[in-house]
């Protein structure tokens, strides 16, 4: 039979749903659920207001000129996106040794429970772990327990509400996701590259320095990138470590959906903050792909 006849291929192939009718459920879903709330928050964010921060009928740059000339909300702008930049470089640093040794265990049990082990607080909500902050840093929590039994101080020390405690805190809830992909990173190289380096002459801490790092720089870009875009939109953590004080542009956005009620300039100021997001994480990508051609040659 001839590919045009009736029980010929291609009218089974033709017969056949195509791959789209699968995906568009998913699509229409996603579009619903994301895109729809974030067009009408974005005409929200274009609203005037009255005298009770009520929207009124209308279009207004009111709320965005707000935004970019008033310090408050200016300044916590640029103060997320340093926090966001300080965490990543954290998360980094300290997600290396724990992925190079994940990535090198063999598999087995105890790589498996190291494995469940970074994980795990991505199982737990992030207000249960923010909260072990919380009674870890309180006044009678067991840091200023610690610090007292030991001397180094004569009272309590006010750990709670500060800038450290929030770096501290945000850190530790996103480091499983510089953890992650750092571990494939460094455990989908070629082991053969290694010992090649080590018989030309290059001893452990070159070899590491010279094939390893520059190998696992996928995940060392894939994880920051990842840890500075969700540390630039968390607040939780920071609203419950640092209070309401802490000049972060997620706790503005709260205290201006809670406390003041003008929608249109939470609205207008979140649209800011996805703007630096973008903007921010896009060069940190171009300044890594530089970097990564400097040291590849």
């Amino acid at each position: 039979m001839t590919a045009g006849s009736p029980g010929g291929a291609g009218t089974v192939r033709a017969g056949r749903p195509r791959g789209w009718v699968f995906v568009l459920p998913l699509v229409v879903f996603l579009a619903a659920m994301f895109l729809v709330p974030l067009v009408r928050l974005l005409r929200l964010s274009f609203s005037p207001t009255d005298s009770f921060n009520a929207a009124l009928p209308g279009w207004s740059l009111d709320k965005y000129a707000r935004v970019f000339t008033e310090s408050y909300f200016y300044g916590s702008l640029i103060q997320t996106a340093a926090t966001a930049l300080l965490v990543a470089v954290l998360c980094v640093l300290l997600a290396y040794p724990a992925a190079y040794v994940l990535a090198r265990r063999r598999p087995g049990t105890l790589r498996t429970l190291l494995f469940v082990i970074v994980i795990s607080p991505l199982l737990t909500s992030v207000v249960v772990r923010t909260y072990g902050w919380v009674v870890l840093l309180s006044g009678n929590g067991v840091v200023n327990k610690a610090l007292v039994a030991t001397g180094l101080r004569d009272q309590p020390a006010q750990l709670l509400t500060s800038y450290p405690a929030v770096v501290v805190a945000v850190t530790h809830v996103l480091l499983p996701f510089a953890i992650i992909p750092l571990t494939t990173a460094l455990g989908g190289q070629d082991h053969n590259l290694h010992r090649a380096s080590q018989t030309l002459g290059a001893g452990p801490v070159r070899t590491f320095l010279r094939v390893t790092v520059p190998l696992s720089l996928p995940g060392v870009v894939t994880g920051a990138l990842i840890v500075f875009a969700l540390a630039m939109g968390i607040y939780i953590t920071p609203l419950l470590v640092g209070g309401v004080t802490q000049p972060l542009t997620g706790i503005r956005v709260y205290d201006q959906v809670s406390t003041v009620f003008d929608y249109p300039v939470a609205a207008a100021l979140s649209f800011a903050l996805l703007a630096l997001t973008i903007v921010s994480t896009t060069l940190l990508a171009g300044v890594f792909r530089i970097w990564e051609r400097r040291l590849h040659g």
